[in-house]
C-alpha cells in the first residue's frame, strides 16, 4: 500500500512515518506540507491512502480532494487529530446511476457500514461528519 504524508515537519510527523516504514507491505511515496504540495505529490505518485496529520493542511486540502474526485482520482483520506485522539476516515467513490433506486442502493448500502455504536465526530477540517 502506497501511503502519501500530508503534515508539518514535526516529532509526530516523523514517528508516524517510523510506524508506517517499520510494517511490511508500506511504503511512504512523499510527505507534503502544506495543501498545494500535497495535491502535486497525489497526481504524481498516485497513493492509495492519504495521511493527514495536520487540521489546517486537511482544510485547504479538502476543496481539491472532493475536485480530485469528481476527476475520477481514487482518494482514501486519513485524518490524525492529536488533540481528540481519534481519526476521521474519509473515502471518495464515483458511481454510474442508471436508475433512481441506485441512490437509495447506495444510501443504504453505507449505512449498513454503520452501527448504533459507532462515534462519528464531526471534522474540524471539512465541517462534516467523516462517516
Amino acid at each position: 500500500m502506497r501511503v502519501l504524508v500530508v503534515a508539518e515537519p514535526s516529532l509526530f510527523e516523523e514517528g508516524i512515518e517510523e510506524l508506517l516504514r517499520q510494517e511490511q507491505g508500506l511504503e511512504i511515496v512523499g510527505r507534503g506540507a502544506d495543501p498545494q504540495e500535497a495535491v502535486t505529490l497525489i497526481k504524481e505518485s498516485h497513493p492509495d491512502v492519504i495521511l493527514v496529520a495536520d487540521g489546517e493542511a486537511a482544510t485547504g486540502l479538502a476543496p481539491e480532494l472532493i475536485r480530485m474526485v469528481r476527476e475520477g482520482f481514487p482518494i482514501r483520506v486519513i485524518e490524525v487529530n492529536l488533540a481528540t485522539n481519534t481519526l476521521c476516515l474519509y473515502t471518495g467513490e464515483q458511481q454510474a446511476i442508471r436508475e433512481a433506486g441506485d441512490l437509495v442502493d447506495t444510501v443504504r448500502r453505507i449505512c449498513a457500514g454503520l452501527t448504533r455504536d459507532a462515534q462519528i465526530p464531526l471534522s474540524p477540517a471539512l465541517g462534516q461528519s467523516a462517516g
